[in-house]
């Protein structure tokens, strides 16, 4: 028997099984306008799955659509995680525990796991967010900003001239400067978000004196990694392997 790991994020779902303590596989697809059926459909291919523990930051449709394709196919009624003031040896620097995004309270219990120094976790997708903890388990907080998908929609929203460059720009060389509206945009959104992953790798060095393990998680993460300086590693499963910790400890 297994379990069934989901993180539904703003644009993706990701899902994986974790079966005898070992996580399988993660998957992903993207989900806006998923109904009941396409939850069964493509979540529960593997058979033998007793449980469902699921994180969302979508929303109430898609969590009820997964809740009513777990009722369905394996009978049971999926668990859905929160964040909380302590757990897995972190504990939460926000005076309101619920209002830190369980994504990231995820990604930092599996780092903190992972890393036996202190670390920056930098989860970009839809949104990009920086969480930072310390070796002993203090999470310190973090930032939140538009992904680089995200930014680059509100120039083309926002900048009517900007939107006809793009759509009529050439491809540029290899320099990091871009020489073209399209490229400009594009990477220099891409280095952005790096830049904020590099500068808080620094300040959380400066507050702990030594250098901080900085790992790189979500979909965009392949995006920006080329223009972060500092050395990372990129784990794709961070969420899911957070999940798989409060399922081995909290729900077992």
């Amino acid at each position: 028997m297994s379990t069934l790991l989901v993180d539904i994020g703003n644009s993706r779902v990701k899902w994986a099984t974790l079966e005898q303590g070992r996580l399988g596989e993660q998957r992903g697809a993207e989900h806006v306008g998923w109904a009941v059926d396409d939850w069964r459909r493509v979540l529960f291919v593997q058979p033998g799955i007793s449980r469902v523990i699921a994180a969302t930051v979508a929303g109430g449709p898609s969590a009820e659509a997964l809740r009513a394709a777990a009722r369905l196919e394996v009978g049971v009624e999926a668990i859905f995680v929160a964040t909380t003031r302590e757990a897995a040896g972190v504990r939460n620097a926000y005076a309101d525990p619920q209002l830190l995004g369980v994504d990231r309270w995820l990604a930092v219990l599996a780092a903190h796991r992972a890393v036996p120094g202190p670390c920056c976790i930098a989860d970009i997708g839809t949104a990009a967010t920086v969480d930072a903890v310390t070796a002993d388990g203090q999470h310190l907080g973090g930032f939140i900003v538009p992904g680089p998908a995200l930014m680059m929609q509100s120039l083309w929203r926002g900048t009517s001239e900007l939107a006809v460059k793009t759509a009529t720009s050439g491809a540029s060389g290899s320099s990091l400067f871009a020489d073209n509206t399209r490229d400009a945009i594009e990477r220099g959104c891409c280095v952005a978000v790096a830049a904020l992953v590099d500068r808080s790798v620094a300040e959380l060095a400066n507050r702990v004196g030594v250098q901080p393990v900085l790992l790189l998680t979500g979909g965009a993460a392949s995006q920006v990694l080329p223009y972060v300086t500092t050395s990372a590693k990129v784990v794709p499963e961070l969420v899911l392997q957070g999940l798989a910790i409060l399922a081995g400890t909290t729900y077992a």
